[in-house]
């Protein structure tokens, strides 16, 4: 994804650039903000969806089996 800033207009307006999406800002500073956060946010380890689900599944036991450390 592409990320930019631009300043537009009088008085000053600041536009975040996410490809094709636009996100309007009153000023700088929030504008940098926003892009610190979703640049965080991107970066950030995001699971698959439904590996969390799958993995406790097969962890647990059968439907009327007794897990083997409560034998």
């Amino acid at each position: 994804m592409n990320i930019e800033i631009t300043e537009i207009g009088v008085p000053h307006h600041w536009v975040v650039h996410m490809d094709d999406f636009e996100v309007n800002f009153n000023s700088q500073e929030q504008a940098d903000a926003f892009v610190s956060q979703l640049k965080a946010r991107i970066a950030a380890p995001h699971a698959w969806p439904g590996a969390a689900g799958r993995l406790m599944r097969a962890a647990a036991p059968a439907p009327g089996q007794v897990p083997a450390g409560l034998k």
